[in-house]
C-alpha cells in the first residue's frame, strides 16, 4: 500500500462497530473458516465455540470438547472442511467442521511435552507445524496427525509460519530469535535478530516472539510481539518488525506511542494491502490498530482492553476477541459486596463503512 494521508485513510478505513457478542469464558484464539461463514474461538478451559456467522444472527453452534488446556491456536485447512487445534497440555487435533456433534478425526495427546503455543498450515495442505514450549517445532501430517520431523530450538517457540513457497518455515522464540527451516533437509538456514523484543528482568524472561505473517508474494516477513520494560507486572512497547525476504534485514520497525500496550498479539492484511494488527497489555490496556507499512505511525487506532486475535471475513467484516472492560485484577467494583466478577472475551463484529466521496 502506497503512503497516503493518514486522515484519508482513517475517514476510508475507519471501522464501525455493529455488534458486541457478550460471552462467559474468555478466548484465546478466534479465526474463520475460508469461506468467512463460520467462527470458531478456542476457550481457556479446553473447548472450541462456533458460530453461524452466514447471517447476522451470528447463531451459537454446538461447541466441541476434547482439549484439556488453554487452546490456544486453531487453523482451518484450505478445503473448508477440517479445523485444527493445540492446547497448553500439548494436545493436537483434527476436526471435522460441518458435523453438529463432532468428534476429533484424530488426536495427539502427547505431540509435544507441554504447552504448544501456536500452529499453521503448510500452503498445500500437507503439513502443519506446531510450536512448543518444549523448544521444539514439530511437522505433523493433516491427514492423520502422524510425526514428520522435529526441528529443534533452544527457548520456548511462541510461534511458526510457512513461506509462502512451501519450501520453508520460520519460527520465533522467548529470546527473539526467529530462525528459518528448509522443510526439504530440516536444517535451520539462518537466522532473523527480534531480540528487541526480549529482556532479562532479574530472573525472568520477558517478551519473545509472538506472531507471523507473510505478504502473499514471500517478499516479506512481519513479526509481531513488544519491546519490554519490565518484568513482574510486564510493561511493554507494541513492536512490529517488518524483515526483508530475501535480505534478512529489517525494512522497518513499527513501534506504539507508549510502554503501555503490550504485545502485538495477531496480524492480518486487508485486502487492500494495510495491516490490520491486536495488541494487549497491562493494566486492562490493548488496541485495535490499522497500519501502512511504510508509515511510521498507526493511521486508525481504537483502544480496546486485552485483545488476542482478529479475523477478517472476506468480505470486509472484522472480528475481535478482546477481554471485558475494567478487568484489572485487583477486587471488586464498588463499594458494594458483589461477587468478584469474572473475566470474558467479548466479540467486537466492525462493518467497514462506505469509502467517502
Amino acid at each position: 500500500m502506497a503512503p497516503a494521508d493518514p486522515k484519508a485513510l482513517e475517514a476510508k478505513y475507519k471501522p464501525k462497530q455493529f455488534k458486541v457478542l457478550p460471552l462467559n469464558q474468555q478466548l484465546c484464539s478466534i479465526r474463520l473458516s475460508p469461506d468467512g461463514k463460520l467462527l470458531v474461538a478456542g476457550t481457556f478451559e479446553g473447548g472450541l465455540r462456533r458460530w453461524d456467522f452466514s447471517t447476522d444472527q451470528f447463531t451459537e453452534l454446538t461447541p466441541l470438547a476434547g482439549h484439556n488446556g488453554w487452546v490456544q491456536s486453531i487453523a482451518f485447512h484450505t478445503d473448508g472442511k477440517r479445523l485444527f487445534s493445540c492446547d497448553s497440555w500439548g494436545r493436537l487435533s483434527a476436526w471435522p467442521i460441518a458435523e453438529k456433534d463432532a468428534k476429533p478425526l484424530w488426536s495427539i495427546a502427547d505431540a509435544h511435552d507441554g504447552w504448544i503455543h501456536a500452529i499453521a498450515l503448510s500452503p498445500d495442505g500437507t503439513k502443519l507445524a506446531s510450536a512448543g514450549r518444549d523448544k521444539t517445532v514439530r511437522i505433523s501430517s493433516t491427514a492423520d496427525g502422524k510425526k514428520i520431523a522435529v526441528f529443534p530450538h533452544t527457548e520456548d517457540v511462541l510461534s511458526v509460519a510457512f513461506h509462502p513457497d512451501g519450501k520453508s518455515l520460520v519460527s520465533g522464540d522467548h529470546k527473539g530469535i526467529i530462525r528459518q527451516w528448509d522443510l526439504a533437509t530440516g536444517k535451520a538456514t539462518r537466522e532473523f535478530d527480534a531480540k528487541t523484543m526480549y529482556m532479562l528482568d532479574r530472573i525472568q524472561d520477558v517478551g519473545g516472539v509472538r506472531c507471523f505473517l507473510f505478504d502473499k508474494a514471500g517478499s516479506i516477513l512481519i513479526a509481531g510481539g513488544a519491546i519490554p520494560t519490565s518484568g513482574g507486572f510486564v510493561t511493554a512497547t507494541s513492536v512490529i518488525l517488518v524483515y526483508d525476504w530475501a535480505t534478512g534485514k529489517v525494512k522497518h520497525t513499527i513501534k506504539s506511542a507508549d510502554d503501555k500496550q503490550g504485545y502485538v498479539l495477531d496480524m492480518a492484511f486487508h485486502p487492500d494491502g494495510f495491516l490490520m494488527a491486536v495488541s494487549s497489555g497491562q493494566p486492562g490496556t490493548g488496541r485495535l490498530f490499522f497500519q501502512n507499512l511504510e508509515d511510521p505511525q498507526a493511521f486508525f487506532s481504537q483502544p480496546l482492553a486485552n485483545c488476542h486475535a482478529l479475523a477478517l471475513q472476506p468480505g470486509g467484516r472484522l472480528i475481535v476477541s478482546a477481554t471485558n472492560a475494567n478487568s484489572a485484577g485487583n477486587g471488586r467494583p464498588g463499594k458494594g459486596k458483589e461477587d468478584y466478577p469474572g473475566n470474558f472475551s467479548p466479540l467486537h463484529v466492525f462493518d467497514f463503512p462506505a469509502p467517502k466521496k
